[in-house]
This record gives C-alpha cells, sequence and structure tokens, in this order.
C-alpha cells in the first residue's frame, strides 16, 4: 500500500511540474507575441517632426583673446 501512495504522489507531482512547466512555456510565448506586436505598431506609427528651434534663445558669443604678436598693435 505504501508503494502505491508513494508512485501516486509521485505522479501527482510529476504532473504538477509539467503542468508549471507549460504554463511558464505559454507566458513566454505570449510575451514574445505581444513584444512583436508592439514592435509592429510603433514601426507603422510615424515619428512626429522635431520642434522647431526657439528663436528667442541668444546664443553665447564665443570668446575671442586679442593676440599678443607685434603686428595686431598698429602705428
Amino acid at each position: 500500500m505504501a508503494t502505491k501512495t508513494s508512485n501516486l504522489g509521485h505522479l501527482l507531482l510529476s504532473l504538477f511540474i509539467l503542468l508549471l512547466f507549460i504554463l511558464s512555456q505559454v507566458g513566454v510565448a505570449q510575451a514574445k507575441r505581444l513584444q512583436q506586436r508592439n514592435k509592429l505598431r510603433l514601426d507603422c506609427v510615424p515619428l512626429p517632426p522635431p520642434p522647431p528651434p526657439l528663436r528667442g534663445i541668444v546664443k553665447p558669443p564665443i570668446a575671442s583673446f586679442h593676440s599678443a604678436s607685434p603686428k595686431d598693435k598698429g602705428p
């Protein structure tokens, strides 16, 4: 009798593990399919044009240092 119970326990445990494995594989397949669907959906939507440049922003001047060479001194 103990052997039958042990075999039944192993059978139920094996079936439970098999069920978990199948459910995990189904979940992985659904995730891949959803990811591909989202990727295709994003490929079909055109990107909006970039915003126009702001004209109110003044660019800082580029620093120019005077040369110390003799030809720039003048008369």
